[in-house]
């Protein structure tokens, strides 16, 4: 990962949006001004590509996807809009994909070819457009990002999502081909890796992995080539190596700090959305060490139920059917947290910051936000929650947040997965005991770094944890529920990514799945919305936009995002 005050300073160069000009790129005469440029220099471009793809992916979208997997109260009731992803769309289309073919252009000119470029392109195309394919499931790609071109392209076709991934496997092995040689051209501009190829071979293995463990179910080759691909390694395999983006420190008018960090630490005011309850005290239940690092509480008041106006503030006081409610209040959870309902003042203020939503609570949004709980220091680069809660000083906080897109740990839970379903070779209690403990690494180290008043955990406390979740894995009969187990802990190991685990819940099958909103997948031991006027997404549903300006969308209209289901996913 490349130091975040080496691409802060370049940053200072990438005021304005690098789109390609209907010119020829290669074009090129001695006339020219140098100081006036007609196409963007490649490494800028590069350093806009990654900005720009990170800044999009890590926003809105990821929150839903979080709501969708009930870790978050965004989209969690599945109430989507058929607007609700026009701006994604767009932004998408013309930033981050649009530059990324430009990179492949310039790249690919055999004039000065530069393969190591060309390689980091086909990657980040590849890594864009099946993340899109995910979402939506046909979309543009072969006719797309050519409204300028020569030959204008303004109503591109849609083509087959598996056609996608197919060509997104062919993109990857040609990467991998041109990152594996030698090249008199340095990659500079690169902010996630910092040009280092070894680690862009790494990912690109592990990309490849990441497409065939999603199309297991519908592949008839998945044991194999998915095996190969271990026994063959080179994967993501520490957090040095992890595909991540690190987001800036630094407030500027092109403000590129984490979106958790900005909701919550930027506007003299917490405007983040409500964590769920389910997720926080089951952590708590559970003593897990990551606690501290995800959340900040901000208050211990305790809420008079007495008082109209502080009673309608309370969490679920006016919806039937809550589970876990006002946490402070409510003795079940007393007992399941602290093995007591006799609660010390000390335990009472600490539950009283334990303030967020039920999944799917329709109730509306009273003033609250002095009291919700924040995201901490992992990955926002907030604060840590130390002892005493409150607003942190001045409302500010470390920031330099990171959104970790593939990782070491994806890798592990992929093996584990693989093992359980497929049959291949491992031992995935083992790896499962490995997962975890790199997991919790991975955000304490950031953590402490991060903020100075965040602390270690005992290594005793982090035992337990582990020793307490191989025990559930153990008391398993089958593989089946061993994976639901398994698939648990991945949930509490994706707070700041919800592709992985929105991807996961679709991909996996339970084979006793039986709910009223229509969710087939693991863990099946989240709570269920309660109301939910719409089943669980399948995906997103197409931009209204998109639907209404262009002709070759015309067959999509009639696409439901909670009945149709994506060609990978076999349930």
């Amino acid at each position: 990962m490349m130091k975040i005050g080496y691409w802060n300073k370049l940053l200072i160069a990438l005021t304005v949006t690098f789109v390609l000009s209907s010119c020829d790129l290669f074009e090129l005469d001695i006339n020219d001004d140098p100081n006036n440029p007609t196409t963007a220099a490649i490494n800028l471009l590069l350093s806009q590509a990654e900005l720009s793809l990170a800044d999009n992916l890590e926003g809105a979208v990821n929150n839903n996807q979080l709501g969708f997997a009930g870790i978050l109260a965004s989209g969690d009731n599945f109430q989507l809009a058929q607007n609700s992803y026009d701006g994604f769309w767009n932004s998408m289309y013309a930033g981050p994909l649009k530059d990324i073919e430009g990179i492949i252009q310039i790249a690919s000119n055999p004039d000065a070819l530069s393969p190591h470029y060309l390689g980091i392109g086909q990657l980040l195309k590849a890594y864009a457009f099946s993340t899109m394919v995910d979402l939506f499931g046909d979309i543009p790609y072969s006719e797309a990002l050519k409204g300028d071109a020569a030959d204008a392209i303004k109503q591109p076709k849609f083509d087959n999502q598996s056609a996608i991934y197919a060509d997104a496997l062919t993109l990857i092995d040609a990467a991998i081909a041109n990152l594996s040689g030698t090249t008199p051209v340095t990659v500079t501009g690169d902010i996630i890796y910092g040009g280092n190829s070894t680690r862009w071979l790494k990912f690109a293995r592990s990309l490849k992995l990441k497409l065939l463990m999603q199309t297991r179910q519908v592949s008839p080759s998945a044991k194999q080539d998915i095996e190969k691909m271990f026994t063959d390694g080179g994967l993501i395999s520490t957090a040095a190596e992890d595909f991540q983006f690190q987001f800036s420190k630094l407030q500027s008018s092109n403000d590129v700090r984490h979106s958790w960090y900005e909701s919550s630490y930027t506007l003299g005011v917490n405007d983040f959305t409500y964590i769920l309850h389910q997720y926080m005290v089951e952590m708590l239940e559970d003593k897990d060490p990551r606690f501290p690092f995800y959340f900040r509480r901000q208050s211990k008041t305790v809420l008079d139920q007495e008082d109209p106006s502080q009673r309608n503030t309370t969490p679920c006081s006016m919806t039937p059917g809550c589970l876990f409610g006002y946490v402070v209040l409510n003795e079940n959870l007393h007992e399941r947290i602290y093995g007591t309902t006799s609660l010390s003042q000390a335990q009472i203020d600490f539950l009283a910051g334990i303030f967020g939503r039920d999944r799917a609570d329709p109730a509306g949004v009273p003033q609250d936000a002095d009291f919700r709980t924040m995201p901490g220091v992992y990955p926002a680069a907030g604060r840590y929650d130390v002892t005493a809660p409150g607003l942190p000083g001045s409302f500010t906080a470390p920031g330099g947040g990171i959104f970790p897109i593939l990782t070491h740990i994806n890798i592990d839970f992929y093996r584990i997965e693989a093992i359980l379903t497929l049959g291949i070779a491992g031992d995935a209690r083992a790896l499962f005991e490995t997962a975890l403990r790199n997991h919790i690494t991975k955000v304490v180290n950031f953590g402490v770094a991060t903020d100075a008043n965040a602390v270690r955990p005992d290594q005793a406390d982090i035992d337990a944890y582990v020793n307490l979740w191989l025990t559930r894995y153990d008391n398993q009969n089958n593989n089946d529920s061993k994976l639901n187990v398994v698939m648990k802990q991945f949930w509490f190991s994706s707070w700041g990514n919800g592709y992985e685990i929105y991807n996961a819940m679709r991909r996996t099958t339970d084979p006793n799945a039986n709910n009223a909103f229509g969710y087939t997948g693991y863990p099946n031991t989240v709570q269920e919305p309660i109301l939910a006027p719409r089943k669980f997404p399948l995906r997103l549903p197409y931009p209204q936009q998109e639907l209404s300006i262009n002709p070759n969308a015309t067959s999509y209209t009639s696409v439901i995002y909670d009945q149709a289901r994506l060609f990978w996913d076999a349930n």
